[in-house]
């Protein structure tokens, strides 16, 4: 329920996010070619949500089921060899997560001597996308784990 709680709220996110970048990139466009005069931010705010879009979106696509997976392989293994597979899978894309968290965090603390150009923001509010993906990716492999542990249908095998 928690878990789901949490998708729902990073879900609706990533629709504001993409909704803003559309309107953003939108009038970076429409000020360059149709008025002659560029604004000056309209990049980086675009860069900043692509960003963190990016992040957000490989944990939604955890959460959906809708990750990088090898079914013709596995789903022809028996069920024992199917079920260590699975485990090994999700253990391997928690172990991604884990990277994400690490090498994430170190390019926050990297990120607080870093200003963007034009707005003058930390960078560490770019670079924290890394680690938020990389914890959102282990939060939501956590239920992927208990289902392959148990034996339970891939739910996201049609």
């Amino acid at each position: 329920m928690l878990v789901r709680a949490l998708s729902n709220l990073v879900e609706g996110l990533l629709l504001v996010m993409m909704v803003l970048l559309c309107a953003d990139v939108f009038l970076g466009v429409f000020s360059r070619y149709v008025l002659r005069s560029t604004f000056t931010w309209y990049d980086e705010i675009a860069r900043l949500l692509f960003v963190w879009i990016v992040f957000l979106g490989a944990a939604a696509a955890v959460r959906r089921g809708a990750h990088f997976r090898l079914h013709l392989l596995v789903d022809r293994m028996p069920p024992v060899p199917r079920r260590i597979t699975r485990v090994v899978g999700v253990l391997v894309l928690m172990g991604v997560g884990l990277g994400l968290i690490q090498q994430g965090w170190t390019l926050v603390e990297l990120g607080q001597f870093q200003r963007t150009p034009v707005m003058g923001l930390s960078k560490q509010y770019i670079y924290a996308s890394i680690p938020a993906g990389g914890i959102l990716i282990i939060v939501y492999s956590l239920p992927l784990l208990w289902a392959a542990i148990r034996g339970a249908p891939d739910e996201a095998t049609p």
